[in-house]
């Protein structure tokens, strides 16, 4: 079983594993990461909160559980950096790269014997240019637009984002569990920080955000390094990125679909 991120909308921050919200519905999971989307909507008033995937550890007996955490934030404002950065994006998809000036190489003088040798020697054929193969951006635009259009058919007062699958793969004592929760928060935020630092002008946003992709910048712009702007923006798979975007796995059917209140009662109830 892959151990996987997940997203949620709910309407409150949890305090405990019992405080359930009327509704709660899922967003997205993904394999072995946190993908870049998760991080700018959850960027605004990260607050640690408690996790509702799990109730302790294993077997553990009650009043003896580890507590478990995950990440809060306000939706709202999440979305709206979400929706500005789907637009940056697709403007920088719709305009080339710069192309990249080559210096151009010294030739050195022929000597006699090979100039009156290309004289009387037959033509040959002209070289085809070479031409690099440009990336797909086919999927990409479509893919950001079902990105707002699913998140703004899912809003509710808060995101709830769940790590504990991946962070109990390398740790398993409650201290280094909610460190590893407190490194994400700050990972949220720094993508946050990257995504105020682009300038107000769009085109001029587009030019450093593509430019941050690929070459490092420094902080906060370096949030953005590895990002790829085409359609193998997600594939992790096959090794075309290790930064993925996280544009091509909404759905509200989750591994972990989380009981609301009334269900959690409920169940509670019959035992």
């Amino acid at each position: 079983m892959a151990n996987r991120s997940y997203l949620y909308s709910l309407g409150n921050r949890p305090t405990s594993y019992e405080d359930r919200s009327e509704k709660i519905s899922g967003l997205s999971e993904w394999a072995y990461d946190v993908p870049f989307m998760y991080r700018l909507l959850m960027s605004v008033d990260p607050q640690l909160c408690a996790s509702l995937v799990a109730d302790g550890l294993g077997d553990e007996e009650e009043g003896q559980k580890t507590r478990l955490y995950a990440i809060s934030s306000p939706f709202a404002p999440g979305l709206e950096r979400v929706r500005r950065f789907a637009d940056i994006v697709k403007l920088l998809a719709s305009t080339p790269p710069p192309a990249t000036a080559t210096a151009p190489q010294a030739i050195a003088p022929a000597s006699l014997l090979a100039r009156f040798k290309e004289m009387f020697a037959p033509a040959s054929p002209a070289a085809e240019p070479s031409v690099e193969a440009s990336p797909e951006i086919r999927h990409l635009p479509g893919w950001l637009d079902e990105t707002v259009a699913f998140l703004e058919a899912h809003r509710d007062d808060f995101l709830l984002l769940e790590t504990v699958e991946l962070d109990t793969m390398s740790e398993g004592e409650e201290d280094a569990l909610r460190e590893c929760v407190e490194s994400e928060i700050e990972r949220c935020r720094g993508v946050g920080a990257a995504f105020e630092a682009l300038p107000a002008e769009i085109h001029e946003a587009a030019r450093v955000l593509r430019s941050a992709a690929v070459d490092e910048a420094p902080p906060p712009l370096d949030a953005f390094f590895g990002l790829r702007f085409d359609d193998e923006c997600d594939s992790t798979k096959t090794g075309d990125t290790d930064c993925p975007l996280g544009l091509t796995n909404w759905s509200d059917v989750l591994y972990f679909g989380l009981f609301n209140r009334a269900e959690f009662e409920a169940d509670r109830a019959a035992g």
